[in-house]
């Protein structure tokens, strides 16, 4: 599986795709390799519907570092999974418009929860 999402998220990378569906694979942690060399700069929506993931700062000081690479990500899908908690660092996607948690187990917000409030999907 993990080389199966490799060689996914590296075909977007080179092809320089708009959107990227990683739904129903079973990650327990957020791809980091979705964040490594700005080759997916172009992604505008990413879909991580009904996965098992937890925790979106598994890996935190990377993520920090890097989330804001996705710099036209207008959509994200991170329904139907087992969040507890959302990373400030979100509200550094500034393309943003549409962040699905959905049936999520989420037990707070981040301090600044003004950076999520025009979420229609919340």
């Amino acid at each position: 599986m993990a080389s199966e999402l490799c060689k996914t998220i590296s075909v977007a990378r080179l092809e320089k795709h708009k959107n990227l569906f990683l739904n129903y694979r079973n990650l327990q942690h957020f791809p980091l390799e979705l964040l490594k060399d700005e080759g997916l700069q172009y992604l505008e929506r990413l879909y991580m519907k009904r996965n098992s993931l937890t925790t979106l700062v598994q890996y935190y000081i990377t993520f920090f570092k890097t989330i804001g690479s996705l710099v036209k990500l207008q959509c994200l899908d991170l329904s139907d999974n087992a969040l507890e908690i959302v990373c400030p660092e979100i509200g550094r996607l500034r393309a943003l418009r549409h962040l699905r948690l959905a049936n999520n187990q989420l037990q707070f917000l981040p301090p600044d929860s003004s950076v999520l409030c025009h979420f229609p999907y919340f």
